[in-house]
């Protein structure tokens, strides 16, 4: 491997970012976290933002039919049904059932058909697995996005990513065009080889009508910035460098369909990946000449940016992986210990409501309420016949004293309502809108 460039990221933090090796094995020019690569695949994840961007506008939304925004979709054939049901989703996730690229040859020949004659050659392609029956990678999907994104935005999508997205991030050394500067700054990209220490140079073409699904380069510095983006789930609104309102950022990041074993799971545009008991999102990509894999785990806000620029190895992901579990285990050894807080006392209105609850003995399903760390729980204890329960629900007050909101878990946002027996006693209480009816045990 000629070079490797590296970056981990905790939250809003570098920790560490630097490079290993040479850009360029001529001239002996080193790669460090400022050496330009084609990050190939990562530019999906800016391609999706794009998308979900415009449908936090009210331009789209995420489950409408491709064709409705491409009216030249309606020429693919869908072997399963109806073109109409491919959907904007389907494409995100990889699970559209489109074939993975337009028949051009691009991967042999090294050049890239123009968007219009990727829609030239819609009646050539087909939908070739059922829509949303399994994974099926297609670089041809995101190619249709950007187009997408063009169409509805009013402008290419290379611009309108590099306007609405990486100049509010500060991404500066990221682009699609290679100006002076970036080629200043771009490392060579080298062929894979197995017998020999330099490797030939390779080529490096033009992505054309696929450069939103792999035309992005940037740099480990860079896109350290962009894993920062992905940790910042608790602002409200898009502003600034806040390029996607929280809820949006958590929604692209939630796994929608997982492989029958559960170690890999899909996303909008992020991939799910299950390593023992951890679970990171992360996508890679791999062009001509480079290889790479960002990656990163969001209950600790860790992250790693791996990219190297010779094809024919792992290193990417399994670096970026390694890195990340080795960071948790040191940030398991390194966390302080946790302030013990004085516990809340119970208030008095609430006490009547805690205890242990039965429903009827069709479903003989028991939850306590209990009142922890200053609020008033719907917990579900652990039943050696059932899944693993969730984790407790907070219970949210209404203007009813015996009314509560259910804030988690699977009745979450429906009610949970408190009766009293003739004497004023709590006697039982009614979950969710179906009214699932539990008598008090104790």
């Amino acid at each position: 491997m000629p070079g490797l460039a590296l970056a981990l990221v905790r939250d809003q933090e570098v920790m560490w970012s630097g490079g290993f090796g040479y850009a360029d094995v001529a001239s002996a020019r080193p790669m460090d976290e400022r050496s330009a690569v084609g990050v190939a695949s990562i530019t999906k994840t800016f391609t999706a933002t794009a998308i979900v961007q415009l449908r936090d506008l009210g331009k789209l939304r995420i489950d409408d039919p491709v064709m409705q925004h491409l009216p030249e979709f309606k020429a693919v054939k869908n072997r399963f049904g109806r073109t109409e049901d491919v959907t904007i989703r389907g494409l995100l996730t990889h699970h559209s059932g489109l074939v993975g690229e337009s028949p051009t040859g691009h991967w042999s020949n090294m050049s890239f058909p123009s968007m219009a004659e990727i829609l030239e050659l819609l009646p050539r392609m087909e939908v070739v697995i059922e829509p949303a029956s399994a994974f099926k990678y297609s670089n041809l999907a995101f190619a249709l996005l950007g187009e997408i994104v063009a169409r509805l935005s009013g402008t290419p999508c290379v611009d309108y990513v590099r306007d609405r997205i990486l100049v509010p991030l500060g991404m500066s050394e990221s682009g699609f065009v290679i100006d002076d500067a970036m080629r200043r700054r771009t490392a060579t990209g080298y062929l894979a080889s197995r017998y020999e220490d330099i490797p030939e140079v390779s080529p490096d073409p033009a992505m054309n009508g696929y450069a939103a699904a792999g035309g992005l380069r940037s740099t480990a510095a860079d896109l350290a910035k962009w894993l920062s983006l992905q940790f910042r789930t608790r602002d409200d609104k898009r502003a600034g460098q806040h390029v996607l309102a929280g809820r949006s950022l958590s929604e692209m990041h939630r796994i929608g369909h997982v492989e029958r074993d559960w170690t890999l799971g899909y996303a909008l545009s992020w991939m799910g990946v299950r390593l023992g008991e951890n679970i990171f999102l992360s996508h890679g990509g791999s062009v001509p000449g480079f290889l790479s894999m960002i990656a990163f785990h969001k209950p600790s806000r860790l992250g790693a940016v791996v990219l190297t620029n010779k094809q024919g190895n792992t290193a990417a992901g399994t670096l970026a992986f390694a890195a990340l579990q080795t960071l948790l285990v040191e940030a398991g050894k390194l966390a302080s210990p946790p302030v013990t807080k004085p516990a809340t006392p119970t208030p008095m209105n609430l006490k009547p409501f805690l205890g242990r609850y039965v429903s009827s003995p069709v479903f003989g399903i028991l939850v306590h309420i209990e009142f922890r760390n200053g609020r008033l729980l719907l917990v579900m204890p652990p039943d050696p016949y059932m899944p693993p329960p969730t984790p407790p629900a907070p219970l949210t007050a209404t203007e009813k004293a015996d009314v509560f909101i259910v804030d988690g878990g699977r009745p979450a946002g429906e009610p949970l309502t408190f009766h009293r027996g003739a004497n004023g006693d709590v006697s039982g209480l009614t979950l969710g809108e179906n009214g699932t009816e539990f008598r008090k045990l104790e």
